[in-house]
């Protein structure tokens, strides 16, 4: 194909955003991000019958050298590596042009402070975390990218896109601002065909048709298997909790998927066999927790672990960085290109339950049927301070929990520890309480 070139981004006001942190600084926090990555690790290996198979998992996430490796020899013969935030990648596009897509986005409390030289203080900490781990590079994976592609699906998002434009090749998706029209529709669509023309340009070849259906098939694989997944939850022996499944999701950001996707596969098997054999992790009376609101990214895991040590478990939660993340199949019933790129537009805008729309209230439905279908005691609310789409969806949930008399708490937090304590009294006592509705 005849080479198309890229307009090229004038920056009139490029500024220097440079995060004054020496050597032995960055050295430090990369050490404290391993070492909270064990301590994470040691409070999950605590409980009974854990599944011997989350070992690949743990060792994925502690020593990246081998994915390393094998990316460094990928982009030595000449292939791309994609950073992508959000739920709104198209990643079969990205598979299907011979690139490897990562998932980033940091929940380490570490990278915020040096971040907060160039950033405002009251912005998402999720937002400040990522362009710390970004600029102290933190992870090394980060570093392997040759280009960023950020959705625009909150304010931070969009600032967050301009300042790392000013040190590598940024794109950006335009988000529509609702999606119950046929007017975002069609706009969205659009999106996704520009992203598929940039990925060609990049590549320098073509997307072809029967590439794209073979990753399109093989990512349904993946839905079908997280489904799998989660469906080991619904009954009352549980034999897997909140943690090692976000855990086993969020390894998925960067791991190579085939791979992946058989470890998963040996976990399923193993955790199967634990219903079986009656080898359960909880009581089946403790209480059964739905997760929602603000997504939890490693290493920021001490919600979930003041649950589930609080003498609860997580059965089920909506977050883009679990729940949704791979929930969703392509859906369609020929294999046209056109008919392709529509079905990954709709995968990836009609079933995302973010509030980052304007309107979103099949968000409301879907956490309904989790409750009903994980038979769910009750639901914990998690917001990140200052991430202002779901604060302002908590009040419209709560009112109609209310209505439904379905026990709802809202924990306010952000990455540091400072407030463990306080939430796990509060924790506790919502506990106690869906322990007494029984």
């Amino acid at each position: 194909m005849s080479e198309k070139k890229e307009p090229v981004f004038e920056n009139r006001y490029p500024f220097e955003a440079k995060i004054q942190v020496n050597e032995e600084k960055i050295r430090e926090i990369r050490e404290n991000y391993i070492k909270i990555s064990k301590i994470n690790l040691e409070k999950m290996r605590r409980g009974k019958n854990r599944a011997a198979n989350m070992a690949y998992f743990e060792n994925a996430l502690l020593d990246k050298t081998e994915r390393i490796k094998e990316l460094k020899e990928f982009k030595a013969k000449g292939g791309k590596v994609i950073g992508i935030f959000c739920v709104h990648v198209p990643e079969e596009l990205i598979y299907a042009a011979g690139c490897v897509p990562i998932r980033m986005s940091c929940g380490f409390y570490d990278t915020i402070a040096p971040a907060e030289e160039i950033l405002p203080k009251n912005i998402c900490p999720l937002i400040k975390s990522s362009i710390g781990f970004n600029f102290l590079k933190v992870n090394p994976l980060f570093e392997l990218c040759d280009i960023i592609i950020i959705p625009t699906s909150c304010d931070g998002k969009k600032k967050m896109a301009e300042i790392l434009s000013n040190y590598q090749e940024v794109w950006t998706l335009e988000m529509p601002n609702d999606r119950d029209n046929e007017v975002s529709r069609e706009f969205w669509v659009k999106q996704v065909r520009l992203l598929k023309e940039r990925l060609e340009n990049l590549t320098g070849s073509k997307i072809e048709k029967k590439v794209l259906k073979k990753y399109i098939l093989k990512l349904h694989e993946r839905t079908a298997l997280v489904r799998e997944l989660f469906d080991l939850r619904v009954g009352q022996k549980i034999v897997v909790d909140g943690r090692d499944v976000y855990f086993v999701l969020q390894t998925a950001f960067f791991d190579n998927p085939i791979r992946w996707m058989e470890k998963v596969r040996l976990l399923i098997n193993e955790l199967k066999k634990n219903i079986q054999n009656n080898k359960v992790i909880v009581k089946e009376s403790t209480p059964r927790i739905i997760m929602t609101g603000s997504p939890l990214i490693w290493p920021n895991m001490k919600l979930l672990h003041i649950i589930e040590e609080s003498g609860a478990v997580v059965v089920a939660d909506d977050s883009c960085a679990c729940g949704q993340y791979f929930y969703n199949p392509a859906e369609l019933e020929e294999w046209s290109m056109k008919s392709m790129l529509e079905a990954l537009s709709d995968k990836y805008l009609l079933p995302v339950v973010c509030p980052v729309f304007a309107h979103c209230d099949d968000r409301i439905d879907r956490l309904l049927e989790l409750i009903e279908k994980y038979k769910a005691d009750g639901v914990i609310y998690h917001i990140l301070r200052l991430c202002q789409v779901f604060d302002f969806e908590y009040i419209k949930i709560s009112k109609l929990f209310e209505k439904k008399s379905i026990p709802l708490i809202k924990i306010e937090t952000e990455y540091s520890e400072e407030d463990a304590g306080q939430i796990k009294t509060r924790i506790e006592a919502f506990i106690e309480m869906l322990e007494a509705r029984r």
